[in-house]
């Protein structure tokens, strides 16, 4: 062969490996572009999909939280209108045999805690009456004062070191807590 031909056929033979890698090159180019928008979109897509579940459990907690705030509301409305009730029961039942043999055991339990038959009575104006007679007919000696209250006594030694808070708001402030499991029990059962 003749260098020309060599040279030639050299040519060619570069050619056709330039060929050959070109082909290879240009398609491991397009298979990592591919691979890259692939996963780009698949990023994409697992981002969609993580903000979309935090947005669903956002939504869940707030709806979590919205119902138990309502349901909250309904107790605490429940809870007021029961205390409503028994204020309302407690108007009723004032001069009744029942109610005043209630301030006479209240009056008899402070005494006791003080254990003085000198005391101050703190009655509802409603009230003083009824307590005026139950004090004489126990023994007690003192004031009897009135006070803005919804019923029951507040009995106080004379010098007021101690004081027993009978009134009948100060019974159901001690007792909300067991009303409220009541309350809670009954809602619960049915």
């Amino acid at each position: 062969m003749s260098l020309f031909e060599d040279l030639i056929n050299a040519k060619i033979k570069e050619l056709e490996d330039l060929k050959k890698n070109l082909l290879i090159d240009v398609e491991t180019k397009i298979r990592k572009e591919a691979e890259a928008v692939v996963n780009k979109s698949l990023e994409r897509i697992a981002t969609v999909e993580s903000e979309t579940l935090l947005e669903r459990e956002k939504i869940l907690y707030d709806a979590v939280v919205e119902s138990r705030k309502m349901i909250a509301e309904t107790y605490e409305s429940l809870l007021q209108d029961l205390i409503n009730s028994i204020y309302n029961e407690i108007e009723r039942m004032r001069g009744s045999e029942r109610y005043i043999n209630f301030l006479s055991r209240l009056l008899e339990n402070a005494v006791t805690y003080i254990q003085s038959k000198e005391v101050v009575i703190y009655a509802s104006p409603k009230d003083r009456g009824v307590v005026e007679t139950l004090a004489r007919k126990l023994g007690l000696s003192g004031l009897i004062a009135e006070r803005d209250m919804k019923g029951g006594v507040v009995v106080a030694s004379k010098d007021g070191s101690i004081v027993v808070d009978y009134s009948i708001e100060s019974i159901i402030a001690n007792k909300v807590e067991e009303i409220k499991h009541l309350l809670y029990e009954m809602t619960y059962e049915r």
